[in-house]
């Protein structure tokens, strides 16, 4: 009898440490990891986890709202990134912990739920309400130049376009064109402002003038713009960088040909050809043509000065200068252009030799016969005396 005691003794002992063991492991806290979109819904138990809003994302800030059925809880609380809310006492006396894990962008989050075993299982709702319109501003960027390629001197314009294609309202708009190419001068319209405000479809553009003073290849930095959507979250985009060329100065560089193709007898006319050609790569203004003959007396020369307002590059003028041969000799016809290249005043020569014949006489002809009819009136007498 005594043995049957200390067995149903035992037994209600083994019981009881089972059911202590059971109620330590329902009491043991534990969680799980859930993706949420705005309006998904955590259920478990009693409790109901719904996702309102993300506040901000620059702060972290997600607002969820949590209740019981039976009403005996219902809060709406905005959430810090990685910062346990209790609700109820918490996990730890029966309640439930909830942490924002991390916030994705401003319609999803990862929300960890700390509770205890007893309280069941936690299961994911998916949001039944059609979803809202994404109040999400978008800026693309772009800078460009209206060249590409330029010379030292030439002037070129730049343009920021910035366009909201996003769906919400972008605010506090800040361009940040910097730092500044030392390639070039600024002339007018710098640092670019943009509007700082732009509602979705809307977009704003700035020009300004620089003026490139340094040749090479040059890589153009992005052009960043900063902004912030409707709930302060900072944002920003940039435009892509490009490369552009810089070449030397463009100069006129004009070369001068002066053409005599015949002689000029004492007394007779000539005419001197006179070719003015630009062979650089910028337009010659200002040109002044003016000579001089050496020696100075004995050759007459008009027309030789002429003036003319521009040659472009490639292009070339051409005029006469009248010869008149006054006595006899070698003459040097110099011609100086001035003009101006691109960079300050320049001076071209160019250079032509002139002879002047002298005079002509017919009876100089008759000279020459006298002796050959005197030497053919010889061998004829010889002739005959030999034939006698």
């Amino acid at each position: 009898m005594r043995r049957l005691v200390y067995l149903l003794l035992y037994i209600l002992l083994i019981q009881a440490a089972h059911a202590k063991e059971a109620s330590d492991n329902n009491d043991e806290v534990t969680f799980k990891d859930f993706t949420l979109n705005i309006g998904d819904r955590i259920d478990l138990g009693d409790y109901q986890m719904e996702l309102i809003e993300i506040q901000s994302v620059r702060d972290g800030l997600v607002v969820m709202r949590v209740s019981k059925v039976g009403g005996s809880l219902d809060e709406q609380r905005a959430l810090l990134l990685d910062s346990p809310n209790n609700f109820d006492g918490g996990a730890e006396n029966g309640g439930i912990t909830i942490t924002v894990a991390d916030i994705f962008d401003e319609q999803s989050a990862k929300v960890r739920i700390e509770y205890q075993q007893i309280l069941g299982t936690p299961r994911k709702r998916a949001s039944e309400r059609p979803a809202a319109a994404l109040d999400k501003p978008e800026l693309s960027v772009q800078k460009s130049f209206d060249k590409n390629q330029m010379s030292v001197g030439d002037e070129v314009k730049v343009t920021i376009t910035v366009k909201n294609v996003g769906t919400g309202q972008a605010l506090g708009i800040k361009a940040e064109d910097i730092p500044p190419l030392p390639e070039f001068t600024y002339v007018a319209g710098y640092p670019p402002k943009i509007k700082e405000t732009l509602d979705s479809g809307q977009s704003d553009s700035a020009v300004y003038v620089m003026n490139a003073v340094k040749e090479g290849s040059i890589r153009v930095p992005a052009i960043l713009v900063s902004y912030a959507d409707a709930k302060k979250n900072a944002k920003s985009n940039s435009s892509e960088p490009f490369n552009i060329l810089i070449r030397p100065k463009s100069k006129a560089d004009l070369a001068i040909k002066l053409a005599c193709y015949a002689p000029i007898v004492l007394d007779g006319k000539g005419m001197l050809n006179i070719s003015i050609s630009n062979l650089g790569t910028a337009s010659a203004t200002r040109i002044e043509a003016d000579g001089t003959v050496m020696p100075s007396v004995g050759l007459q020369v008009t027309g030789l000065g002429k003036s003319f307002f521009e040659i472009l590059p490639g292009a070339d003028v051409n005029y006469s200068a009248k010869l008149s041969g006054q006595k006899p000799g070698n003459y040097t016809i110099r011609l100086k252009v001035s003009y101006d290249g691109g960079d300050g005043s320049v001076i071209r020569e160019g250079t032509a030799e002139v002879v002047v014949l002298e005079r002509e006489y017919k009876y100089q002809y008759l000279l020459l016969i006298i002796p050959i009819a005197i030497i053919t009136a010889w061998m004829y007498r010889r002739y005959r005396e030999y034939k006698y």
